[in-house]
């Protein structure tokens, strides 16, 4: 009896601990809705400009590079916040969600996040 508990107890206990990992490691991306960025990252220059039609956001974050991109934590995590990828472009990975158009920027230490309003670019 005790093995049955222990055999749904572990699998129970993991699926909690990855649900509090996607649900409270990432945060709200300042002005841009709906986009989650790392808690740990660190924003530390933001500009937005509706005549232009951009949001930019710039992030200082430790597990960012520019060869291997995003952690793929953090892609499974934009994934379930309804992020689909879109065109890469070497360090520059768009995401898409009802029609809104964001840019991921993956740099050594760094991720610069920019949505585009209405695609324009």
């Amino acid at each position: 009896m005790k093995k049955h508990r222990k055999k749904i107890l572990v699998p129970v206990a993991i699926l909690a601990l990855l649900f509090c990992y996607f649900r409270f490691a990432y945060v709200e991306a300042k002005g841009i809705e709906g986009f989650p960025v790392p808690r740990e990252a660190h924003l530390f220059k933001s500009e937005k400009d509706r005549k232009e039609g951009v949001a930019a956001n710039r992030y200082k974050w430790s597990f960012s590079y520019e060869e291997r991109g995003v952690t793929p934590f953090y892609e499974m995590t934009l994934w379930l916040w309804g992020w689909r990828k879109g065109e890469q472009m070497g360090a520059s990975q768009e995401y898409t969600k009802d029609g809104r158009l964001v840019d991921l920027s993956a740099f050594t230490k760094e991720i610069d996040v920019i949505e585009y309003y209405e695609n324009f670019k």
